[in-house]
């Protein structure tokens, strides 16, 4: 972004912040309020990979037969707008017939964090699952490639978009435990930042970019 790198604070991720806040609600209000009866469950978000589309379909499909054939109840969450929501949003469908199955439009972030604190695993492509999961030592299955090189967490298991690969994963994450993993950061961005701001050396910056040209490149 052509930023000299005097300029560059590395603080993590704000929302990890909120993972470690004593003000979340607790697990029996979020059930309440979601009217989620499990005591266990596990938490599914997938989102469309937008440079697939034409293999989205059947992608999502073994997917969702993987989650059915495990028999695990599980909390959904919609996907985001991108193209081909609509494909995922027709698999889904099948699962809220299914009494092991919540499905919702949203959950408020607050919300999310205790459930995801609270289940057996996390299972899809969404960035939760290597961002918030690995902070909470929680087995995340990834499948496919919208999160590739991301992050390295031991309790990410990656997979491709195959029922047998999935269900295995399944089975795994659910026998196996994982240690907490800091890798977006500690929690505390908060004082980070601010301890940014407050030093002379924050404001004494200089503010003029240097952008890169191939002629001071090192390859």
């Amino acid at each position: 972004m052509g930023e000299v790198e005097e300029s560059i604070y590395v603080i993590g991720s704000p929302d990890l912040d909120i993972m470690t806040s004593t003000n979340l609600p607790t697990l029996s209000e979020v059930k309440t309020r979601y009217d989620i009866s499990y005591n266990e469950f596990s938490v599914l978000m997938y989102h469309p990979v937008t440079t697939d589309i034409a293999n989205l379909k059947e992608n999502i499909r073994n997917t969702v037969d993987a989650v059915i054939e495990a028999g695990d109840n599980c909390v959904v969450i919609y996907p985001n707008n991108d193209l081909g929501s609509d494909i995922i949003l027709s698999e889904i469908n099948r699962l809220e017939k299914l009494p092991n199955f919540r499905v919702f439009p949203s959950i408020r972030f607050e919300s999310f964090l205790v459930l995801l604190k609270n289940s057996l695993y996390m299972i899809g492509n969404s960035s939760a699952g290597v961002r918030e999961a690995p902070f909470y030592g929680l087995p995340s299955i990834n499948i496919g490639t919208r999160q590739n090189n991301r992050a390295t967490s031991p309790s990410i298991i990656n997979v491709s978009e195959n029922k047998c690969e999935i269900k295995q994963a399944i089975i795994k994450a659910k026998v196996t435990d994982f240690p907490e993993v800091k890798e977006f950061g500690e929690g505390k961005s908060h004082e980070l930042f601010f301890d940014a701001v407050v030093s002379d050396k924050f404001w004494n910056t200089s503010k003029q970019k240097g952008l890169l040209t191939l002629a001071n490149l090192q390859f």
